[in-house]
């Protein structure tokens, strides 16, 4: 038996199976990934990796799965198809995905190849068939780590709560955990958990608006993939290489692109560009990269648009206590609310220098409108 010391958890104990899997390069590469990608820009603390962020889903899925009474064989299961659930994520994770998907595949279908053949696949041989493993996350009972009152959203907003200093992601796993039930088609809450489901949604919402959805990190985010598709297009590097590169090391490479090594100074030197403009999303009526090119012509200098790619809305099912089954959104005024209130939130933000802010937020008001 294999114990690590969690700062959210207390200590996780893992099995020899669990123990060989971190120890495969695949994970270990994931200590170099930040769970927040740009976002330490903004809150300093926000270095937490998605290493310990696997191992945090994992204690999780465990703790329902031991709620709802699950045997040892279902538990085992559950529990490594949790620490391998993000063994996908390439340098940069979310932000570069939006650029390298196309290529790639998302970090769910790259790391289903990664489970199925070499390292990983060996170390799971002998206790689990690799397939088996692959294709939970697609099962009902991989709900448990993927549905939206999952261990995997419940550890992401604790631990992002925790390092960026952000009160708003704390939540009650106590209670949602003893109050999920598995049905055939998912994970449910039942009708005694409704208010802690509110609470999570609330503290998802309100991290999505103060921390994921932040100006500067959405900035940060936007320069970084402009770089990216910069330095693929000039061949410094290939899509390939973000399997194999954490952060930092990606950052550099990206440096060494002739094209790209102005975005990734400003990176390095937090230069970055400042809001000119925004939109709401229900008023944009022009393509984002077409809007890019005809500020960046008419301005005279580089000028980036982004497009919010997160929605916090959730589907959530509620277990009344009379078996029926509904939306919680339809059974909870607060929940349809918020999801209300953040699809207003949601705007397109221009960026330029900020020698240039005026010139290009005249330029896009006539643009848009």
């Amino acid at each position: 038996m294999f114990r690590i010391r969690d700062p959210l958890h207390g200590t996780i104990a893992l099995g020899s199976t669990e123990e060989t899997l971190l120890d495969c390069c695949q994970m270990q590469r994931l200590r170099g990934i930040r769970q927040l990608a740009t976002a330490y820009l903004v809150y300093p603390g926000a270095n937490h990796t998605r290493f310990e962020h696997s191992i945090g889903t994992l204690f999780l899925a465990d703790r329902m799965c031991r709620e709802m009474g699950m045997g040892e064989e279902k538990i085992a299961k559950v529990r490594v198809a949790a620490l391998l659930h993000d063994i996908g994520h390439v340098a940069f994770s979310h932000e570069s995905e939006a650029v390298l998907k196309g290529k790639l595949g998302t970090h769910e279908e790259v790391g289903r190849r990664m489970v199925l053949s070499g390292e990983v696949a060996d170390a799971l041989t002998g206790e689990f068939s690799p397939r088996e493993i692959a294709d939970l996350c697609d099962t009902a009972l991989g709900s448990v780590i993927t549905s939206d009152l999952g261990a995997d959203r419940m550890d992401y907003l604790l631990r992002d709560s925790h390092y960026t200093g952000v009160a708003y992601g704390v939540i009650d796993t106590q209670r949602i955990c003893t109050s999920v039930s598995l049905g055939k088609n998912g994970l449910l809450i039942r009708e005694r958990g409704l208010e802690a489901a509110e609470s999570l949604l609330v503290a998802r919402v309100t991290m999505f608006s103060t921390v994921y959805l932040h100006k500067t990190v959405r900035i940060a985010s936007r320069m970084l993939q402009q770089a990216i598709m910069l330095a693929l297009g000039d061949g410094t590097l290939c899509e390939d290489d973000f399997l194999c590169l954490g952060d930092s090391q990606a950052l550099d490479a990206l440096g060494a692109s002739k094209d790209a090594c102005e975005y990734v100074a400003r990176i390095k030197k937090r230069r970055l560009f400042k809001k000119a403009y925004s939109v709401p999303m229900g008023k944009m009526r022009v393509p984002a990269r077409k809007a890019e090119e005809e500020l960046t012509r008419a301005c005279g200098c580089p000028v980036l648009v982004d497009i919010p790619s997160l929605s916090a809305k959730a589907h959530i099912l509620l277990e009344k206590k009379s078996g029926k089954i509904l939306p919680l959104a339809r059974e909870s005024e607060l929940v349809s609310a918020l999801e209300a209130m953040q699809s207003r939130r949601l705007e397109a933000l221009v960026m330029c220098d900020e020698r240039h802010v005026a010139k290009v937020a005249r330029a896009a008001k006539r643009l848009f409108g």
